[in-house]
């Protein structure tokens, strides 16, 4: 008694399952002095029993009836199996296996775990003697440690799926913190990266994500569409905001001195360098260098760059001595760097070393919808900073926009609309000849004159230079209003009646639209 006492509180303190068994077995073995004890547990969602002993596993098919296992499995009833009744079982190569490890002449017990209980949660298979098997049977203090056995087994696999649940649950929470974190940064990017097309959009999000990496980030785009914005966006977003930004253009600087900008150099070094000095990347330790227009790089500084990206240690020109590097590198192009790499005028190894994470500037061309929300923040820009107050910008001024291509893309429309905003009076809105002839007036898809109009004007319109739905229908709007006032002498009556409009809508339309 005072033996079952002490195994079962030594169960109870245990919270691992293979020590919980191997503890089971032991115990069981030294009471018993049985020779084979066997615990076999649902495995593989449910599908198999499996058994471990000897520096053996055996496993079989709950559902596979050539093995006694089964029976005791479903029937959740014990099984006494002395040597002449284990001769039925002789089919099942895996039990035969198994009961190789008995004593001659000995019997099993093949025990459903927890005794008595409908639904078998394991079984406890053991070889002996056939009256010391049925004396375990009768023993009710046995039957209390196996059911003892049994719930810690249950508990400690209830624990293990509370804490996987846990850990499940915490990992589905830092996803979705981190995913509204994205969400909260990619909004907050709209006031620097402005546009809800889809196109930017998309790129806000791949700004997001490549900030929170450590890859090196090639922004290709041509001029104009704001590739340093993305540069100090993915500074500002990463974990070396606070730490220095610094930009060079590579075309910008001779040959001759770029190398010396970039890596510094130590006083003597060349004619003139009376005074040691510390070049950008020594200035952009700890935070982000942007090296813009990294396709004009000549291949000989190429070189040198690629060997600082590698090993992160470079030389100051005439220096004798080593330096540490720890920046994020940036860069940017408007030309097409996988050409370049394919001519040879750029290196490819470098080329595959910046491009670890490519992001595309759309160009503004493509991305019209856009153009009226970038107006509105540039006048904002123009407002505080020239302490007016321009009112806006007129319908058919955007429309004149609309219809613009705009090569210099954002750069073009930004001076597009700072010299609007000059020629526009305080208080004002900004009108078509704000733009005093630097924006043509190029012929709208259906007619803009009403002595032109006619009603066929727009049955010419080729839709597959439409690349702006909604200005295409201003469009077509206007010129169907200017084509029936027209027809009606100028009558807007007439004109909103024939068009099923109200007369104060047609009014309101006539004043947005500036039509006479």
């Amino acid at each position: 008694m005072a033996d079952w006492l002490s195994l079962a509180a030594t169960l109870s303190g245990i919270r691992d399952q293979q020590t919980l068994a191997d503890t089971f077995v032991d115990a069981l073995k030294s009471n018993l002095q049985i020779s084979n004890v066997w615990v076999m547990l649902p495995c593989q969602q449910g599908r198999k029993l499996c058994a471990k002993g000897n520096g053996q596993h055996f496993d079989w098919e709950v559902d596979d009836f050539s093995h006694p296992f089964a029976h005791v499995f479903q029937s959740s009833s014990a099984m006494l199996l002395d040597p002449t009744k284990l001769n039925y079982w002789q089919e099942n190569a895996v039990f035969v296996e198994l009961m190789n490890h008995r004593k001659r002449g000995e019997s099993v017990l093949v025990m459903p775990l927890p005794p008595g209980a409908r639904k078998t949660k394991a079984i406890l298979t053991i070889t002996g003697s056939s009256h010391q098997l049925s004396s375990l049977l009768a023993d009710p203090q046995w039957q209390s440690i196996c059911e003892i056995f049994i719930n810690q087994s249950q508990t400690i696999q209830d624990l293990g799926e509370e804490h996987r649940q846990i850990s499940a649950l915490s990992s589905s929470i830092k996803r979705i913190r981190n995913d509204e974190q994205k969400r909260e940064q990619a909004y907050e990017l709209k006031n620097v990266l402005i546009g809800e097309s889809r196109l930017m959009q998309e790129m806000r999000e791949k700004v997001v994500t490549v900030a929170q990496s450590s890859l090196n980030v090639l922004i290709c785009g041509d001029t104009g569409t704001g590739k340093e914005l993305v540069a100090r966006a993915v500074h500002e977003l990463s974990d070396r905001k606070g730490k220095p930004f610094i930009a060079i253009n590579c075309a910008a600087i001779p040959e001759n001195l770029l190398e010396s900008e970039l890596f510094g150099h130590a006083k003597g070094a060349f004619s003139g360098a009376d005074r040691a000095k510390q070049g950008l990347i020594a200035d952009a330790q700890g935070g982000t260098l942007f090296l813009d227009e990294i396709g004009d790089m000549p291949l000989a500084l190429q070189a040198k760059l690629l060997r600082v990206l590698e090993t992160r240690t470079y030389r100051p020109v005439g220096a004798s001595s080593e330096v540490n590097a720890d920046f994020r590198l940036v860069a940017a192009t408007h030309v097409a760097m996988e050409e370049k790499a394919e001519e040879g005028s750029f290196r490819r190894d470098l080329y595959y070393r910046l491009n670890q994470f490519p992001v595309f500037m759309p160009e503004l061309n493509i991305r019209k919808e856009d153009v009226p929300e970038l107006c509105k923040h540039f006048i904002a820009e123009y407002n505080k900073q020239a302490g007016v107050h321009i009112a806006g910008i007129r319908y058919a001024a955007l429309d004149l926009l609309n219809r613009h291509s705009f090569p210099g893309n954002v750069r073009e429309l930004r001076n597009l609309i700072e010299y609007a905003c000059a020629l526009t009076a305080n208080g004002e809105e900004i009108t078509p000849s704000s733009f005093s002839g630097r924006v043509l007036q190029q012929t709208s898809p259906v007619a803009a004159n009403s002595d032109d109009v006619n009603s066929e004007s727009y049955i010419g319109v080729d839709i597959d230079d439409i690349n702006n739905l909604k200005a295409a229908v201003q469009n077509f709007e206007s010129s169907v209003i200017r084509y029936r006032l027209s027809s009606y002498g100028g009558d807007r009556s007439k004109a909103a009646e024939s068009l099923g409009l109200p007369k104060r809508t047609l009014a309101h339309k006539c004043l947005k639209m500036e039509i006479d």
